[in-house]
């Protein structure tokens, strides 16, 4: 049985903010990103319920891991997701 943690991680940007959703993959070890959120001050309250939808639905029909390759660090995880997408 794979478990997961979910670490949320933020990034302030000039115009809003970029959500990471990270998880790390419990007892193996790695970090994979999901999926990132941007949410600017205009649009963050009409867009959230739909975002967190998504997020679950993505989680459900695959694993994170089978998505992308676990990285060592969150920050690696990071890199590796915006050079990617």
């Amino acid at each position: 049985m794979t478990l997961y943690r979910y670490i949320p991680v933020w990034r302030r940007e000039p115009e809003g903010a970029k959500l990471y959703r990270c998880f790390e993959i419990v007892g193996t070890g790695g970090y994979v990103v999901q999926s990132a959120d941007y949410f600017t001050s205009k649009t963050w309250r009409d867009r959230e319920a739909q975002m967190e939808g998504q997020f679950l639905e993505l989680f459900l029909e695959q694993r994170p891991e089978e998505r992308i390759a676990p990285k060592p660090s969150i920050e690696d995880a990071i890199e590796y997701f915006e050079s990617s997408f």
